[in-house]
């Protein structure tokens, strides 16, 4: 199985990025996260067009599987009293914010949601790239000699 090295910070990006009229493309030759924008639009569809075995498009999660996701986690925690704040968080107008604010109380639930939801972004990433014989690799900062 061919590793694939990938900067986490951009990874994630693309997958919580909300932006309108913007995508993000994984090379998988050389594991960059290439965004899409008016400006260069054309020209990375081209290439992606031109050599599509080459990149996958990165789809960001949606506001339902966030909610999906929220709702996971607190199905997770095991003090009554924080799964009991974080069910109302999220029935709030605000919930992602707000149940961001109420892990802010409790470092150590909001360290297992860090980690929780990035398990639960990369997992479908993962399976799609295993399906091609790649093993992804996150890398937290850009390898000595590669150029971002």
């Amino acid at each position: 199985m061919r590793k694939l090295c990938v900067l986490e910070r951009d990874l994630f990006f693309a997958l919580t990025n909300q932006v309108q009229d913007t995508a993000h493309y994984l090379d998988l030759d050389t594991g960059a996260v290439i965004p899409v924008f008016d400006f260069n639009r054309n020209e990375i569809l081209t290439m992606v067009q031109d050599n599509p075995e080459r990149y996958i498009r990165l789809v960001p999660q949606s506001f339902r599987q966030g909610m999906e996701m929220m709702e996971r986690f607190i199905a997770t925690v095991s003090r009554e009293d924080l799964r009991a704040r974080l069910r109302q968080a999220i029935k709030t107008g605000r919930a992602f914010s707000q149940f961001r604010q109420v892990l802010g109380d409790y470092p150590g639930e909001m360290k297992r949601w860090q980690q929780f939801r990035r398990m639960m972004l990369v997992e479908p990433l993962k399976e799609k790239l295993r399906q091609r014989d790649i093993e992804l690799v996150l890398v937290s900062e850009p390898e000595p000699g590669s150029v971002q």
